[in-house]
């Protein structure tokens, strides 16, 4: 979120005020600016008393893109607001521009300049990465009425540092749960003359987990646990008498993964996830169904010679849809196993899984 208001985010946001979230009139008549104006302030109120900060900044910023949009007096206190509840929302960029903005129009004589100056010093030493003893929420004023006559000055020029999409802002996000599928196959290496041909075997995954924020940059550690289906179906036999096995495991995989978001001038709902894994095993099955002529076989036996512990290095992306606190979000992984996983045997045998998923998260 930013409070330079430029004419087309302006537009994008007052139209979406109106055409998604906006009010209407009884008879369909879309109510005046000015009154839309009030009423998100009187929605961002509640939301302030609920303490769901980052919604009432949503509020907020609607606000201001109808008096940008529609050339209505913003008044000086709604700039000192803003800032306030930038500030509790964990985006101390944001506070700043709006809170400079407020001592620029107020001046030394403003109802809230010591307060302002305050809030200015918190959100610079966040900015900075200095602690600050505050651990409540900064107290919010009165609601200023929406009609205060003032004149308008040039935004200041600072960007804000976080995205509320593929940035964390400061906050602890809950990934509960996903599910997925799988798409899954083996490399396999042999000292014999004949290769082995796989293809992928399709398995499902489910799991749980937890992004942690490093700073309030874009950079984050996303630690997670999962179920996880594996495996590969090899061909065998020949034309005449074709056959096939299928080797499925079913394991528990641990991963500690560095998560990154694009440049928050992008403001791409968008992160990009890699680091190691590590697997451990509950089941392993080889099944083999061959046939001849008329006749059909199948034998299905536990595999016996794999290793329990499997590791490797994970890599994908995920995309996070919606607005507010709690969102869908989708990902796509990929995993490269390191460990042979064939512990009896002069053949080699590594896991190649594709995993594609859905699920909730939760910023705290």
């Amino acid at each position: 979120m930013t409070t330079n208001l430029k004419p087309l985010t302006a537009t994008v946001l007052s139209a979406l005020a109106v055409t998604l979230g906006g009010p209407s009139g009884l008879s369909g008549q879309e109510l005046p600016p000015e009154v839309q104006a009030d009423l998100y302030l009187v929605r961002a109120e509640r939301q302030i008393e609920s303490q769901d900060y980052v919604a009432a900044l949503e509020s907020l910023d609607v606000v201001l893109a109808l008096q940008a949009n529609y050339d209505m007096e913003t008044p000086v206190g709604l700039w000192f607001r803003h800032a306030q509840v930038a500030l509790n929302a964990r985006y101390p960029q944001t506070a700043i521009g709006s809170v400079t903005r407020y001592l620029q129009e107020a001046g030394r004589e403003g109802e809230h300049y010591r307060a302002a100056l305050a809030l200015l010093d918190e959100a610079q030493s966040q900015v900075e990465g200095v602690e600050t003893p505050a651990q409540t929420p900064v107290a919010t004023p009165a609601r200023t009425p929406a009609r205060t006559p003032q004149a308008p000055a040039p935004a200041p020029a600072a960007e804000s540092t976080e995205t509320e999409s593929g940035a964390f802002g400061g906050r602890l996000t809950v990934l509960f749960p996903w599910v997925g599928v799988n798409a899954a196959n083996m490399s396999f290496t042999s000292s014999g003359p004949l290769a082995i041909d796989s293809s992928p075997l399709t398995g499902i995954a489910g799991g749980i987990a937890v992004a942690f924020p490093l700073g309030y940059g874009p950079f984050g550690v996303q630690l997670g646990a999962q179920y996880a289906q594996k495996g590969a179906r090899i061909d065998l036999g020949t034309a005449d008498a074709p056959s096939h096995a299928e080797i499925s495991f079913q394991g528990v995989d641990f991963m500690a993964l560095a998560r990154i978001s694009p440049p928050p001038a992008l403001d791409l709902p968008l992160y990009a996830l890699v680091g190691p894994y590590a697997s451990f095993e509950l089941d392993c099955r080889v099944a083999l169904e061959a046939s001849e002529g008329t006749e059909r076989f199948n034998v299905s036996d536990d595999c016996g010679n794999t290793q329990s512990l499997d590791f490797g290095i994970s890599g994908g992306v995920g995309f996070e849809m919606g607005t507010g606190a709690t969102r869908i979000t989708l990902g796509l992984l990929y995993s490269y196993g390191l460990q042979d996983i064939d512990k009896l045997t002069t053949e080699t045998m590594k896991h190649r899984v594709l995993n594609i998923h859905v699920g909730v998260a939760t910023k705290f």
